[in-house]
């Protein structure tokens, strides 16, 4: 349904704050499982992960690949990955 509303908008610039009203519900729900807004953007790195993963690829090799081909440091992908694998109770 949501994409129906946006699609009225597809236009027109709209407020921020209209984005947020329209998403409060799932921004609240995201939020209280740990989940963060951006955490969008790092979907396809960590498919990438346990896609290597399941190649059988070590852990240390699986980070300096990503961390070289996302620009990123060790321990930011290292907390990514930790945040996206874990289970959420919604």
């Amino acid at each position: 349904m949501w994409w129906k509303i946006m699609q009225r908008y597809n236009n027109y610039t709209i407020h921020a704050i209209d984005v947020v009203k329209l998403f409060a519900d799932a921004m609240k729900t995201l939020s209280k499982v740990g989940i963060r807004i951006g955490d969008w953007e790092h979907v396809k790195m960590f498919q990438e992960y346990k896609e290597m993963q399941e190649r059988g690829e070590k852990g240390d090799y699986i980070v300096a690949v990503l961390t070289e081909r996302y620009g990123i440091s060790e321990s930011t992908l290292r907390r990514i990955i930790r945040r996206l694998r874990r289970g959420v109770k919604i």
